[in-house]
């Protein structure tokens, strides 16, 4: 119980992430519905090492979101819980708007020559995405639900009553190989590196940016 308390709890993701940023090598690995949050995460650490405060020598993200030019169980119209194509277009313009950004402002950091070597990939695959995933530097691991609720959007001029995936006040939890290589977090984190290698080395493919 004591190893439970220390490892699943309530954690903030930007302190971790900057934290990653001081070491010499960066990677990040994250899995969840636009990468909005991790945009949002991203931005002091960019920042910071625009004016020379944090200089690692390489940086290498991997994105791993749904690809919404097929049908999903969220977000869907409230109504019937059926598949909305112009939900879906919505949604690939907002994750095409965020992992643009990301992809555009890390590798500015090399052609600066401020970084050595940078990559930021992009991937998709045909399932719903239901939790929110990072893996920090191989040694920090955060999860979240993304719970389902009612939301209202506008959409292509409409406003359309949906299910949608909210992961704004949900709890996001931390682990660490920090806690001892035979502890809950070390295994969650071996666990949640496995998962995102299976996905991606198997049915992740690229996004197609243009693609609806």
């Amino acid at each position: 119980m004591y190893v439970r308390n220390r490892t699943e709890r309530p954690a903030g993701l930007r302190p971790y992430v900057e934290q990653a940023f001081a070491s010499s090598d960066v990677s990040i690995d994250f899995a969840g519905f636009s990468s909005e949050t991790l945009h949002s995460a991203l931005q002091e650490p960019v920042h910071k090492i625009r004016v020379g405060r944090l200089t690692p020598s390489s940086i290498k993200i991997r994105i791993l979101v749904p690809d919404m030019a097929v049908p999903h169980a969220a977000p869907v119209r409230r109504e019937d819980g059926s598949d909305d194509p112009r939900l879906r277009r919505r949604m690939h313009d907002m994750m095409v708007g965020f992992t643009r950004s990301i992809t555009n402002s890390i590798h500015e950091l090399s052609v600066l020559g401020l970084v050595a070597e940078t990559n930021v990939s992009v991937w998709v695959h045909g399932g719903t995405q239901f939790f929110k995933l990072y893996v920090i530097n191989q040694e920090d691991a955060f999860f979240e639900y993304y719970p389902i609720r009612p939301n209202k959007v506008v959409t292509e001029g409409e406003v359309i009553e949906i299910y949608d995936l909210v992961g704004a006040d949900a709890t996001l939890f931390h682990y660490s190989v920090n806690e001892g290589e035979s502890s809950s977090g070390a295994q969650q984190v071996e666990q949640a590196r496995m998962w995102f290698d299976s996905v991606w080395n198997t049915i992740g493919r690229d996004l197609d940016p243009d693609g609806k």
